[in-house]
């Protein structure tokens, strides 16, 4: 009785150092998504995506680094300002050496270009100025 209790004892104790070890090795592991988790994050990013062409130059975008206002919330400062226009491109560019978005929206059967501080979110240009499309 005694034989068995011992051995009991040892394989537990073994289970035991064994299970915190496998834990305490894998607790700085990131957890690998499984398949069902890839595909619903793809899916899911493409249906996030904005709806509009962004395009960002590689150099300013190094030069001005992390911008409080994303190319997206551009996109809704212009949309909120100008209700039913639609944003068809988003481009970082430089005015007065600050980083702006040039926003180009479809409003109407005209086009309107702004220009929103990448840094306040403030609108600085062609807010006023829709230009109809001439047929």
């Amino acid at each position: 009785m005694r034989r068995a209790t011992a051995l009991t004892l040892a394989i537990g104790g073994i289970t035991l150092g064994l299970t915190a070890g496998g834990a305490l090795a894998s607790a700085g592991e990131p957890e690998r998504p499984g398949p069902r988790a890839v595909e619903a994050a793809s899916s899911a990013g493409r249906a996030a995506s904005p709806g509009f062409e962004i395009e960002i130059d590689p150099e300013l975008d190094a030069r001005f680094g992390p911008r409080p206002v994303n190319a997206v919330q551009a996109a809704g400062i212009v949309t909120d300002l100008m209700p039913g226009a639609r944003v068809v491109k988003v481009e970082l560019d430089e005015e007065d050496d600050r980083a702006v978005w040039g926003v180009e929206a479809v409003i109407g059967s005209g086009e309107a270009e702004v220009d929103v501080d990448a840094f306040t979110g403030d609108v600085l240009d062609g807010v006023d100025g829709v230009e109809e499309e001439d047929d």
